[in-house]
Order: C-alpha cells, then structure tokens, then sequence
C-alpha cells in the first residue's frame, strides 16, 4: 500500500505544480493514473477496505474483486461530484466554473482513496481553497484560482488521517438513515 500512495502523492504533487503555473491538469498523470490506479486495487486489495466501503453492495465475495469494484466507484464517485459541480456552476454563474481536468483529477483520487474518501476531499478542498482564494480576491485583479492544488492536498490529508473521515463520512451516513427510515431495529 506504501508504494500505491507513494505513486498517488507522485502525481498529485506534479498536478499541482502544473495547475499552478499553467492553469491545467496533465492528461499524462490523469488518463494514466486512473487506469493503473483501478488496476493496483486488485494488486493491492486491502487498499479499500472493500468490505467497509461497500457494506451490503458487495456483488461479489472475492477480496480482491470487491477492491476493484470500490475503486471504479471512487472513480465514479470523485469524478461525478465535481463535474456536477462544474454544470451547476456554468449553470448559474453562465461561464465555465470546474475544468474537466479537475474531473480526471478527483477520478484519479477516487481509484486510489474509494469513494468514502472522495467525497470527503470534495468537502475538505474548498477549505484550504479560500486560504488562497481570499489574498488573490484582495489583492489581485484576476479571480481564477487553480482547484487541482487544493484538491491534491485535500487528498493528501484525507489519506493520512482516513480513519477520522471515514468514520465521520460514516457518521452522516447513518444520520441520514435515521432520518429517512428511522431507527433500526
């Protein structure tokens, strides 16, 4: 698993500096990463926690199948919620608001980090975006802000501290099955 996240930290540390300075996210890193990340969940089964992840959605009883099936829907998971939020963002401000190169971005995570995870560094980046994103409003005249550094790092906290958010990802899901079918049994 050590080399799996070592591989990750590799290429979010190359898209940020990219993002950074030439305002996209490489395909390279992306279109490869994706892929081979999806196919490291089967490798590197205990990198899910598939049985955690997918609770009562677990189609198949192979470990290592079961792994893969939470990496695809990491990949689906990361990457749908950002592009939904670039379609409500054109929607509302009428210009272009998520690069899909922050799609590929989050898909990637999602591969590695399941979609528990993807979905706490959807919350947790926005976070350290404002940290930046408030000096560039004072002081700068243009507004564009790069997301995929605060997403990598997002990424890279929620990795590193996974039990915490996963437990509190946990936490929400079981709040709103209290709310919306009361209390089991």
């Amino acid at each position: 698993m050590f080399f799996v996240y070592l591989a990750l930290c590799c290429a979010l540390i190359i898209s940020a500096f990219v993002d950074l300075e030439l305002r996209i996210i490489p395909n390279e890193i992306t279109f490869i990463g994706i892929p081979v990340f999806a196919v490291l969940s089967i490798v590197c089964p205990d990198l899910h926690h598939a049985h955690n992840t997918l609770r009562r959605f677990t189609l198949i009883d192979i470990h290592r199948l079961d792994s893969f099936i939470a990496s695809l829907i990491g990949i689906f998971t990361g990457g749908g919620l950002i592009f939904l939020c670039g379609v409500m963002g054109k929607f509302l401000f009428k210009k272009d608001a998520m690069g899909f190169g922050d799609v590929k971005l989050m898909g990637m995570i999602g591969a590695v980090a399941g979609w528990k995870l993807a979905v706490a560094v959807f919350f947790v980046a926005p976070f350290f975006g404002l940290l930046m994103a408030i000096p560039v409003f004072v002081f700068k005249k243009s507004h564009l802000i790069p997301y995929g550094p605060f997403l990598s790092l997002a990424a890279l906290v929620c990795i590193c501290f996974q039990d915490y958010f996963i437990g509190q990802i946990n936490l929400y899901i079981l709040v709103f099955r209290v709310l919306f079918n009361g209390f089991p049994a």
